[in-house]
């Protein structure tokens, strides 16, 4: 029934922002609340799991819960099955987006305009920026001793790089599928595969470098944990920034952006290449930070991530140049996914 629970749980979570937002707050508040010795929940929880073997009849609520969540979850369900609801039309309030700002970075403020223009006007935008958000809050789990496996340096720049990468990873190993509902209009456009790169890498930077100020509240745990944030924030400003552009191309699930199911991921976004991408993107640091960790120590390893991202950075245009040769080769075959 526990089981259960968590899966209805889950499906709410994942269809319902209010339920996310109502889970997310109760996690971390618990969690802080906990880290900081102001209320310890697990002293409530250890009594009620333990008066479950004692106790028969505690059953009745955990059944009574059971009932509850799927209830909700298959109202919620049968809610959509309405033909008529999903065809009719609602009137939203358009937000609109200043040119004057935009316009003096040429053809690149015009495609940025779009892309702010995109998540501030669509559900599905919208969810991922959120999503990447929550990311902030990931090195909970691995700062605060919580999980013991979690302790070593080499997890902790593994949460570094989630912390300062959320909406890169959110956001970002979709591009181009944010535009798949009118990327034919865009292959008509006068604009070069270059610019239109160069506007999502910029996108990301902008974000990952306001997560990253937004991540300095790791202060509290001290200079040497807030290291490993910034750690991760070079190699994703640097390395994993273009990365995650080279495994979108390969990309090519067509986005529905009034709605905010999928919110975090789409199976059909995984294939054999994005799965292969995914090693430079997260196990390579990982790796090289261990292994120098492992030999010569942490402050070696530190630098050793600095140097191999600043390699990165200068390695750009040529892995700009692999990425639009793919998107040159795989044009057509990206056009009828998206008409389909």
């Amino acid at each position: 029934m526990l089981l259960l629970i968590n899966n209805y749980l889950n499906v709410l979570v994942n269809q319902k922002n209010a339920v996310f937002a109502v889970v997310a707050t109760l996690v971390l508040g618990s969690s802080g609340l906990q880290y900081f010795g102001v209320f310890d929940i697990t002293t409530y929880t250890q009594v009620f799991f333990n008066a479950l073997f004692e106790r028969s009849w505690l059953v009745a609520p955990i059944l009574m819960i059971t009932l509850i969540t799927y209830y909700a979850a298959f109202s919620h369900f049968r809610s959509l099955m309405y033909l008529d609801a999903g065809l009719a039309k609602k009137n939203e309030r358009t937000i609109s987006i200043s040119e004057n700002y935009f316009s003096r970075y040429g053809k690149l403020g015009l495609i940025l305009r779009n892309d702010v223009a995109l998540i501030l006007r669509n559900k599905r935008a919208r969810q991922a920026v959120f999503a990447g958000f929550f990311f902030i809050f990931y090195g909970l789990l691995f700062f605060t001793g919580a999980v013991e496996a979690y302790e070593s340096d080499t997890w902790k720049l593994f949460a570094g790089i989630f912390i300062t990468g959320g909406f890169l990873f959110s956001f970002g190993q979709y591009v181009p599928s944010w535009d798949s509902q009118y990327y034919s209009l865009l292959m008509t456009q006068n604009m070069t595969y270059l610019e239109y790169l160069k506007s999502k890498y910029t996108l990301i930077q902008v974000f990952t470098l306001a997560t990253t100020v937004l991540s300095s509240w790791y202060l509290i745990f001290g200079l040497e944990i807030f290291s490993y944030v910034l750690l991760g924030a070079i190699y994703n400003l640097t390395i994993n920034s273009v990365i995650v552009l080279w495994g979108g191309a390969y990309v090519r699930t067509k986005i529905d952006l009034t709605s905010s199911k999928k919110a975090f991921g789409d199976k059909n976004a995984f294939n054999y290449r994005t799965l292969l991408l995914t090693l430079p993107k997260i196990a390579l640091p990982l790796a090289i930070y261990g292994g120098f960790n492992y030999a010569l120590g942490p402050l070696a390893a530190k630098i050793s991530i600095v140097v191999v991202s600043i390699i990165g950075y200068f390695l750009k245009p040529f892995l700009f140049k692999t990425i639009i040769s793919i998107y040159q080769k795989e044009k057509y075959e990206t056009l009828k996914a998206y008409r389909s």
